[in-house]
């Protein structure tokens, strides 16, 4: 017999069966310790959002879903929302409503939670019955916490309007907010950069606007001299976030000697631009304190492109030749502009050394 026709080794054959079936039996005891462990993580973020939700009510804002669904297996955490709401407790009660709400957070990175909420919002004072409406057709927040808490928020909206009564009181094509702890300061002192293009008023947005086909021609001319901005400002001495009056909010800011550090305000349009910077605070009379620089290149244009997307009055936009007359010539990115160095001091407005006159408490 030759040595091929020999019977093989019954032990090499069991070998060689568990070499092929370990890396499965493996696969299968990983999945399983996998499931276990997402399962254990779903728990302990769905008691972390309970937790998140009591603390967020002992602030004044309680929060509702109609029912909440969590999910995302095998490597991320979904939580879906169905008819949020939350409710702003204080002596003008508000409540806002919207759709849905959907939030999704890897596994490996927890603390990142990137959610989408289905419009419109609605903002309903309680004792009044008055209506605040807002729109979009994509809204999304990016948060990144610790402990429970926010370090840093951005919320982009596209095609977003607000509107109150029927009528459109403000919509940009495109709106971004962020919102972060300065770093390496305290809690209270915090980064703030706001951005809009295609931004249009109530000019625009007429209840017949929404219907007439002229009107929305109109409103189509009218949107191509939009308007877009920008500002980055740092805010110093921010009160906790809990709900209080807006009055009592500024006491406790200007008590702990809050500031505005506004590094860039910019508004352009019609070709023309408007920018801002300077510090500002509020006295212990409650007025404002500080300084504000403005510089305006081609302000007719500017004027006339605001006025025509309903954000300034027309009387305003035809007043600018003899507005520019009292600024300072200067430059601003190669062109001609006027500045206006306001100053704010003890209840007066000054221009430069010119005296403007008097200011009253803001609250």
């Amino acid at each position: 017999m030759s040595v091929s026709d020999a019977p093989s080794d019954p032990a090499a054959a069991r070998r060689r069966r568990w070499l092929i079936a370990l890396p499965f039996a493996l696969i299968v005891v990983l999945g399983i310790g996998w499931s276990f462990a997402w399962t254990w993580s779903a728990e302990r973020a769905s008691a972390e959002i309970d937790a998140w939700i009591a603390r967020e009510a002992a602030e004044g804002r309680t929060w509702n879903c109609a029912n909440r669904e969590f999910g995302g297996f095998p490597f991320r955490f979904e939580l879906i929302c169905n008819a949020p709401s939350v409710t702003f407790a204080g002596p003008a009660e508000w409540t806002a409503r919207m759709s849905r709400a959907h939030a999704v957070a890897q596994v490996w990175n927890p603390r990142h939670i990137i959610a989408e909420f289905e419009g419109p919002s609605v903002l309903t004072e309680t004792a009044t019955g008055r209506e605040i409406t807002a729109n979009w057709s994509l809204l999304q927040v990016s948060g990144v916490g610790r402990e429970g808490r926010a370090e840093r928020v951005s919320i982009a909206a596209n095609d977003y309007t607000l509107a109150e009564g029927g009528t459109t009181v403000f919509s940009a094509r495109h709106a971004e907010l962020h919102v972060r702890h300065h770093p390496g300061e305290a809690l209270g002192t915090l980064d703030i950069a706001f951005g809009f293009t295609g931004a249009s008023g109530m000019a625009l947005s007429t209840p017949q606007a929404r219907t007439s086909g002229v009107a929305m021609a109109q409103a189509a001319a009218l949107a191509a001299k939009s308007i877009d901005g920008e500002m980055q400002a740092t805010l110093t001495q921010v009160p906790p976030f809990r709900t209080m009056p807006a009055a009592e909010r500024l006491a406790l800011w200007q008590q702990s000697g809050g500031r505005v550090n506004l590094q860039l305000a910019r508004v352009t349009g019609g070709g023309g631009a408007l920018s801002a910077s300077g510090e500002l605070g509020l006295d212990a009379q409650h007025r404002p304190d500080g300084r504000l620089d403005l510089a305006v290149v081609k302000a007719q244009p500017l004027f006339a492109a605001m006025a025509e997307a309903g954000l300034m009055p027309d009387f305003l936009a035809n007043l600018a030749p003899a507005m520019m007359m009292a600024g300072m010539p200067t430059t601003v990115d190669g062109q001609k502009a006027s500045s206006f160095p306001f100053a704010f001091r003890d209840g007066r407005v000054m221009l430069g050394v010119l005296p403007l006159g008097k200011i009253g408490p803001l609250y």
